[in-house]
């Protein structure tokens, strides 16, 4: 079965080195719950994340949360798996049956609950995991198509195989080279000049995977 993996994405719990700045008490506080529970949200925790190495990859849990929505609606999306990497190397599984909140508020709630208990159920059935993996299992034994602004001009051609597909879910900056390394023999493919927004590429890539899986 074909993957979607949305690599190094921004979502982490706020790391203990800021969990002691104003503005991430005030945010828990606000919230009632613990500073080593909540999301790393740069909408809140902007004046906190100044000191924090790569902070221009980080907070930034609203990018993942509406590419996953769109692979969650898509007719297609039992032809697919769903993970997500995060830039801490942590690894999560998306059922594709999930129904996420469409609220980004109720998301974040799910998330940070994810973080805390590991796995997230209905009834039985297995919604949301944290796995014990590595992105090199992931990628074992597929065709790994790496969408980068720096890859060769797309063709809906490459959309045909057994499938990782893998796209950045961060706002700023490039791969970390401990990633790509991870990814192995991968090809990058560039759907435009431009440097787009990961809902954009992430829309793109569905509407031709779509469109090439159904002829």
């Amino acid at each position: 079965m074909d993957r979607f993996i949305f690599l190094e994405s921004s979502i982490e719990i706020v790391p203990a080195e800021i969990r002691n700045h104003p503005a991430v008490i005030s945010d828990a506080r606000r919230r009632k719950k613990k500073v080593s529970e909540i999301l790393l949200d740069d909408s809140k925790h902007h004046s906190a994340m100044e000191r924090l190495k790569f902070r221009e990859k980080r907070g930034r849990p609203d990018i993942v949360h509406q590419c996953l929505l769109l692979l969650l609606d898509s007719p297609m999306r039992n032809n697919y798996e769903i993970y997500v990497h995060t830039l801490g190397g942590m690894i999560i599984r998306v059922a594709n049956e999930t129904r996420l909140p469409r609220n980004y508020n109720r998301f974040v709630g799910l998330m940070e609950n994810l973080f805390k208990e590991r796995i997230i159920k209905d009834g039985e059935k297995i919604l949301l995991e944290i796995l014990d993996s590595k992105l090199s299992e992931l990628v074992k034994g597929k065709d790994v198509i790496l969408l980068s602004e720096k890859g060769e001009k797309f063709s809906p051609e490459i959309l045909k195989g057994d499938l990782a597909i893998c796209i950045g879910a961060f706002a700023h900056g490039d791969f970390f080279k401990s990633t790509l390394k991870e990814l192995g023999n991968f090809k990058a493919v560039s759907i435009g000049k431009e440097s787009f927004s990961s809902l954009y590429v992430t829309s793109k890539i569905l509407a031709e995977y779509e469109r090439v899986r159904a002829t």
